[in-house]
């Protein structure tokens, strides 16, 4: 248990505010965290802070974060509720007008700060920036997926390691539902979007993802909490209905058995035609 940072250094009134703060929350991800670390500590600390949120690892977190400790913004290590609660601490120590969310594993690319800070440079002034996202296997490319925020209604349609949100958009409607434990994101999203956020869109690989999250592995309570947020932001849509989410699981059965017997092109097929964002290999 600890915290650290310049914060606790250097009073954060008397230095720049920066545009933009980036959280990363973990647990026991020691191995994974330095890669995550590196990709944001490689911008200006006076454009960019960085936060950790820590669940209280014991696997040598707490000797990485001290070893980066004139580095980071501020980092803190304690028992914690889970995921949202974790982000909702990270979300409440951010002084940047714009909030990206980076779970440890995942990384940022090099164009990925420009790419941002030109997309909340256009008018009207969008509350969310949504890009693309390149998942790996391994060492391996395998496919990049786009953001489509008009989809949401249907399914999680953007990627959130690679959206960005204004401070404000957090402060009026309120960070993640602690009641989520998985699909949290996408209700978020949701709740911003049938709010009446702006989205927009970037061209730009914005974050890398490993291709083994949890949500992947517990599947079939992701998409009953997906259903449970349609229902609540969408009611009476057809996407609500329990014939949708018997839909998107049988959609998810055929991906899995597709795999299992290694039929691959047809699993590319699923991910390019059938998925709610198509999932194109890289070029």
């Amino acid at each position: 248990m600890g915290q650290g940072g310049r914060r606790l250094v250097a009073d954060a009134r008397e230095r720049r505010r920066p545009w933009l703060s980036v959280v990363t929350i973990c647990l026991n991800c020691a191995s994974e965290l330095e890669k995550t670390m590196a990709s944001v500590l490689r911008w200006p600390a006076s454009e960019v802070e960085y936060i950790i949120v820590d669940g209280g690892s014991t696997d040598g977190t707490l000797e990485l974060l001290r070893q980066y400790d004139d580095q980071l913004e501020y980092w803190v290590s304690e028992p914690d509720h889970g995921i949202s609660d974790a982000f909702n601490k990270g979300i409440s120590l951010c002084r940047g007008r714009i909030i990206g969310l980076l779970n440890a594993g995942d990384w940022y690319t090099a164009e990925a700060l420009a790419a941002v800070r030109e997309g909340f440079a256009i008018r009207p002034e969008p509350g969310v920036l949504c890009g693309r996202m390149q998942f790996w296997q391994g060492d391996r490319m395998a496919y990049c997926t786009d953001s489509e925020p008009a989809l949401l209604a249907r399914d999680m349609s953007v990627a959130h390691p690679a959206c960005f949100v204004r401070a404000s958009v957090y402060h009026a409607l309120g960070g993640f539902d602690g009641d989520f434990r998985l699909a949290m994101d996408y209700e978020l999203f949701l709740r911003f979007y049938s709010q009446g956020v702006t989205f927009a869109r970037s061209s730009t690989v914005l974050t890398n993802m490993q291709h083994d999250g949890i949500s992947e592995k517990r599947w079939r309570m992701a998409l009953a909490e997906t259903h449970r947020a349609r229902q609540r932001y969408v009611p009476g849509s057809v996407y609500a209905s329990r014939i949708y989410l018997h839909w998107l699981t049988a959609r998810r059965y055929l991906r899995f058995a597709l795999q299992k017997m290694g039929m691959h092109g047809l699993v590319r097929f699923y991910r390019e035609h059938l998925a709610a964002v198509t999932k194109v290999k890289p070029s």
